[in-house]
């Protein structure tokens, strides 16, 4: 009997004309060209640091100047040996003259790369230049090229760790960590993932496509208003636009039974909250990548996101900057991470 993957390339050799083993070739062909990707955003927002927690590299960080001048690449292999290239791009906000430069760069790798992040810093509540970095990109663009950039583009907010309204919470289990947000900076962060998302898109939103898998009853789905639409497999459902708070409580209301479909898009409506030096949500990040990831891209990334464990070694935490609390009437620490084994 064919496995799944023979039944999926036999489907391509009966609607494409293609033999088998044409279809292979290409297919193989793909995946062993370069993945291409690129991170767009403020200077010091984090953006070599997340590059580096995400894919491995080795990007200079400077917590006091800016280290990325000019574009660098990182090439290398993934686990399966296949190739990836990401670019680490200039910051924008450092002046008007470097922006206009930099713009080039970002509209040239825009067009290009198969996977861009836009990333904005958690306790920046300032959205304008990225806004009119991007209108100034769309622009130079052009229609042609617009919407297959802009379905492309994940928002991140970078340094969730500087967000801290309530404490986060460091669960140890022997010689290892996993860092987690309490209930306040939860919803802090929520707010400000669809803050930032849809002030850097909410103009471009009626062409940027969102997309997900079907888990409900086709015929749950089929009577969904218009703007609405099944694939040809019908495995997946999309939309184009942002769900806001209002029409996703109308929808949901109105067609029950396709709520968690709904669920999902709502969800996709928004940036993803993390942070590298917490190792907090990565997963989260690339999973976005991937879903935004379509055609030659999907078969170029498809082995190249591996899932993080979301925990780091313990002896990591005391490197984290952690407060000591110390009683001078009692002339005593009450708690200093060094002393924890």
């Amino acid at each position: 009997m064919m496995n799944g993957l023979s039944n999926f390339l036999r489907k391509i050799e009966q609607n494409t004309g293609l033999r088998l083993d044409s279809v292979k070739r290409l297919i193989s062909s793909e995946q062993k060209k370069p993945l291409s990707a690129a991170i767009f955003g403020q200077t010091g927002c984090g953006k070599s640091s997340l590059t580096n927690a995400i894919f491995g590299t080795h990007f200079d960080v400077d917590d006091v100047k800016p280290c990325t001048k000019v574009p660098q690449a990182h090439q290398g292999h993934d686990s399966s040996g296949n190739p990836i290239t990401f670019w680490d791009l200039p910051g924008i906000g450092e002046s008007v003259e470097a922006d206009k430069e930099y713009l080039d760069l970002y509209a040239d790798y825009a067009a290009h790369c198969d996977v861009v992040l836009w990333a904005f810093q958690a306790d920046t509540r300032t959205i304008t230049s990225d806004s009119s970095a991007l209108n100034a990109i769309v622009e130079k663009l052009g229609p042609g090229k617009k919407g297959a950039f802009l379905n492309r583009l994940s928002v991140v907010v970078t340094k969730s760790d500087v967000i801290s309204p309530a404490p986060w919470i460091f669960a140890k289990s022997t010689d290892s960590v996993t860092i987690a947000a309490s209930k306040g900076t939860e919803e802090l962060l929520n707010k400000k993932a669809f803050y930032f998302y849809d002030g850097l898109l909410g103009a471009h939103q009626a062409d940027v496509e969102h997309r997900t898998f079907v888990t409900s009853k086709t015929k749950d789905l089929s009577n969904l208003p218009t703007d609405f639409w099944l694939d040809v497999s019908k495995n997946f459902l999309y939309r184009k636009g942002t769900l806001d708070d209002a029409v996703y409580t109308h929808l949901v209301d109105t067609y029950p039974k396709a709520r968690d479909e709904l669920s999902r898009l709502r969800q996709q409506s928004r940036a993803v909250c993390c942070s590298a030096k917490y190792e907090f949500n990565l997963n989260a990040v690339k999973a976005k990548i991937a879903q935004k990831a379509k055609g030659k891209s999907m078969l170029r990334l498809s082995q190249s996101v591996s899932v993080a464990s979301g925990a780091f070694p313990w002896s990591k935490v005391k490197t984290l900057g952690l407060p000591v609390f110390f009683d001078q009437g009692n002339n005593e620490f009450i708690f200093d991470v060094e002393t924890v084994e």
